[in-house]
């Protein structure tokens, strides 16, 4: 027997009421989206802005000053004016004009301290051939030849001997310093206590030549 007249006029009917109603055609993507309305969004919490390194650099140290160590016999030979250069395996960047002398104690001869601060140009840096020959200076033949191990030569212009050391007790208890190796900047607190300005230079610093 098939369907009844009555039975496919209910069925009729329920097409038809789907058809003419969108809000039951569209009711799964209604579901959906209030889902999605409900979702919770975590937010990234906002990123805090880089430091950069060289204004922090340059701000507590000075970029014209550097440290480094030396042995006394060396040193000497520049206080007494017979090296007119010093010599390192490194390029220190031009703009440095001073660098300071840790005397290394060296078996007991040196003293262990900053001693010294050498004058030299901004921007010479010498390489091996290039050192004048006159007048004479210790290592500067060698230098030329390519027998030393250092590959610049830095002029002294100017030599000068702190009136107070700055000893490495001084140098680890009030600057936080140890003994350098290689080479570093110079605090800017340390460079006011013993190069500061030209009024007090005369109380800090014994100028040799």
């Amino acid at each position: 027997m098939g369907p009844s007249r009555h039975s496919i006029s209910q069925d009729s009917s329920k097409v038809q009421t789907s058809l003419n109603n969108p809000s039951a055609q569209n009711l799964p993507q209604t579901l959906s989206r209030s889902k999605n309305t409900n979702r919770i969004t975590k937010t990234q919490p906002p990123s805090k802005p880089k430091s950069n390194p060289a204004n922090s650099i340059s701000s507590d140290r000075v970029l014209t000053d550097v440290l480094l160590a030396i042995k006394p016999e060396h040193l000497d030979n520049i206080a007494t004016g017979r090296r007119n250069h010093e010599y390192r395996k490194y390029r220190l960047r031009d703009g440095v004009t001073r660098l300071w002398f840790y005397e290394t104690r060296e078996g007991g001869a040196g003293r262990a301290a900053i001693t010294h601060i050498a004058v030299i140009p901004e921007s010479v840096r010498h390489t091996p051939g290039s050192v004048p020959e006159e007048p004479f200076g210790i290592g500067n033949s060698d230098f030329n030849a390519g027998l030393k191990q250092s590959n610049y030569g830095y002029p002294v212009l100017e030599f000068y001997e702190l009136v107070s050391p700055v000893t490495l007790a001084e140098m680890k208890s009030q600057w936080g310093l140890h003994a350098p190796m290689g080479w570093q900047y110079v605090g800017k607190p340390l460079w006011e206590d013993r190069w500061g300005t030209n009024n007090d230079k005369a109380d800090k610093l014994r100028l040799l030549f």
